[in-house]
């Protein structure tokens, strides 16, 4: 009788084992962007490790700080975030809210771009281009440059008033994170934020909703709007076209970390790890995004670094300075 319980008990322990060992391990995928978005990083990464099991979950900035520096997620803790802005990641990580993890597949990121204290990554890149719609200009010549941006909206406001579009950096958080970089590197981002105000250029909520006003033929130009956003466009109106500024392009970084309160801290070590690698690449070119050795391609490239000087235009004050400045010249009644 014993026998034949502890046979009875021993198979039960090893049926169970097996079927844990069977079953996937789940692992929550946290983010800003809508799921469609991020889907085919979300295939790559299922085909990858298929012992893991990944469910995406949405959430506005404000949530993710809160969950996150609160230590809960709605009872389900992310194990790793990607965000499509580096400032809010250099923030979490600052807060303490980001566990290190020793990366193993850094290979063709630069060191010094490729991570922050090991607790901020890299993974792709979305460089800032100017939009057009194809031969909408004419006879005015399509300005390569900022400075020449600058001067053609200066010179032709009668032309092109209300053809010239903007993204709300207050609502939009790719859009602010450009516009404050560039405003550190070069006051010309204030020329041309005075000269689209005296252009009384449209201001749109988002992205999609610029580069689908330029589809229909409301506007001619956008400024400072993500690759990734424009290349998805592109495919679906041929009317469309990039423009890469030859002074310089600012390149964003999308970032991972993995939070300090992950449950599970070595399968999300392993999606990092499959991030940074060149498994990753044709996924991150699905989504738009350029990675760092197609970045030699592009002239004049100027990646915005993960540090601590993110935060500057976090801070509530400094924010809202930046924001009234902007508001005030281009928007001019």
């Amino acid at each position: 009788m014993i026998a034949r319980f502890a046979f009875a008990l021993f198979m039960a322990i090893t049926l169970s084992l097996a079927a844990a060992q069977a079953a996937p391990e789940r692992l929550i995928i946290g983010g800003v962007d809508a799921q469609p978005t991020v889907q085919p990083l979300l295939d790559a990464l299922q085909t990858d490790m298929p012992h893991a099991k990944a469910q995406y979950r949405q959430a506005r900035p404000s949530q993710i700080i809160s969950r996150l520096l609160a230590g809960v997620d709605g009872g389900e803790p992310v194990d790793v975030l990607i965000l499509p802005t580096p400032d809010l990641a250099v923030y979490l990580a600052n807060e303490g809210s980001a566990s290190r993890h020793g990366a193993s597949a850094v290979k063709h990121r630069p060191m010094q771009h490729a991570h922050w204290r090991s607790e901020v990554f890299s993974i792709g890149y979305d460089p800032a281009v100017f939009v057009v719609r194809k031969g909408a200009m004419a006879p005015i010549d399509v300005p390569p440059t900022r400075t020449e941006l600058a001067r053609t909206l200066e010179q032709n406001q009668a032309r092109l008033k209300r053809r010239v579009g903007l993204v709300n950096i207050g609502i939009d958080n790719v859009s602010y994170a450009f516009a404050s970089q560039e405003a550190m590197r070069s006051p010309l981002f204030w020329r041309i934020s005075r000269a689209m105000g005296a252009a009384q250029a449209r201001i749109f909520d988002s992205n999609e909703e610029l580069l689908q006003a330029l589809a229909e033929g409301r506007i001619d130009l956008g400024y400072n709007v993500p690759l990734s956003a424009a290349r998805e466009w592109m495919g679906r109106h041929p009317s469309i076209e990039v423009v890469m500024p030859q002074d310089y392009v600012l390149a964003l970084p999308w970032t991972a970390l993995i939070p300090e309160n992950a449950r599970n801290r070595s399968t999300a070590g392993d999606v990092v790890d499959f991030l940074l690698s060149d498994r990753a690449d044709d996924a991150l070119e699905q989504i738009g995004l350029t990675t760092p050795q197609d970045l030699t391609a592009i002239k004049n490239v100027q990646l915005i670094e993960l540090g601590p000087e993110l935060l500057v235009y976090l801070d509530a004050v400094k924010r809202s300075r930046f924001l009234d400045t902007w508001f005030q010249l281009v928007i001019q009644e």
